[in-house]
């Protein structure tokens, strides 16, 4: 921590005897983000609130570093800065359970080390021994959240060695779990970017029972997938998103959900982006409500 006197040092030492909190420039050399556009954040946009000293510097502490880097994720979706702020109090990041799971950091330490084999083992043990609700808060969102906050040489190399690690991971579980059910689920994502979260809710489908069908990084035309469904006979959609949808796709997509005649469900964090699609997703089970809806 970097003080302009020693006046400043005793009064910030007092405050805050174990927090360290940083300088602007130290801040702006930490998350990549310069000086005038946090002091923009703040004034402009209220995303930040540092404290100051007696001259009226600021001073960031740690969480504030936080949420630095989650503003960056979200702008790094596709998110405008103004719209930001509505976002951060229902981010993933607070939806996190109290704790990671006690292997976590361990794995974090064999994606820094590429180690591959060693990782795929250990994540397809965990597939095996946790359920997929805890494994998402406790296990995949602190990690992606950890990597998402990196910024080194190696940091794109160790969020795609991840990505793909997980997705081959998922497949493989997914894969091995038979079922003959007649009930399809079409699992679909409008971003232009692999996620390990398409291939999760193949999964997730097929452990409640259904038979899924993945249709990843969709830009074609949507009636061509509204007669996909049809032949299929696909009782349900999950449409997963992280990402901004341009506003024409958005609009077209937003017109073709309301005429879609199946449940629907969408997960990630394209909910908290675009909020009148959230307004279009169904709760609980598509497929135990199939089941009531079809006995009804």
């Amino acid at each position: 921590m970097r003080c302009n006197t020693k006046a400043d040092t005793q009064q910030l030492d007092d405050r805050h005897p174990e927090k360290p909190l940083y300088a602007i420039s130290e801040v702006s050399e930490k998350t990549g983000v310069n000086s005038v556009t946090l002091r923009a954040w703040q004034r402009r946009y209220g995303l930040l609130n540092p404290t100051r000293t007696e001259k009226g510097h600021r001073l960031y502490s740690e969480s504030d570093i936080e949420r630095i880097q989650l503003i960056l994720s979200w702008l790094d979706k596709g998110v405008s800065i103004g719209k930001v702020k509505p976002l951060l109090e229902h981010s993933p990041a607070n939806m996190v359970s109290a704790e990671a799971l006690d292997i976590t950091s361990e794995v974090i330490e064999s994606i820094d080390a590429f180690s591959k084999e060693s990782l795929e083992k250990t994540v397809l043990q965990l597939l095996k021994e946790y359920p997929l609700s805890v494994l998402e808060k406790q296990f995949f969102l602190p990690i992606q959240q950890h990597l998402d906050g990196l910024d080194t040489p190696l940091s794109d190399a160790q969020r795609a060695f991840w990505v793909s690690l997980c997705r081959k991971c998922l497949i493989s579980t997914e894969a091995q779990i038979k079922s003959k059910a007649k009930q399809l689920v079409v699992v679909m994502s409008f971003d232009d970017v692999y996620s390990y979260k398409l291939p999760l809710e193949l999964l997730r489908a097929k452990q409640q029972g259904g038979r899924a069908f993945l249709l990843e990084n969709y830009q074609g035309n949507l009636l061509g997938v509204d007669k996909m469904i049809t032949q299929m006979g696909a009782c349900s959609i999950v449409i997963v998103g992280e990402k901004a949808l341009p506003s024409k796709a958005l609009n077209d997509v937003f017109a073709w959900l309301t005429k879609v005649d199946i449940p629907i469900q969408i997960t990630g964090t394209i909910k908290q982006i675009h909020p009148d699609l959230a307004q279009l997703s169904s709760d609980g089970s598509l497929l135990e409500r199939q089941d009531i809806e079809v006995k009804a």
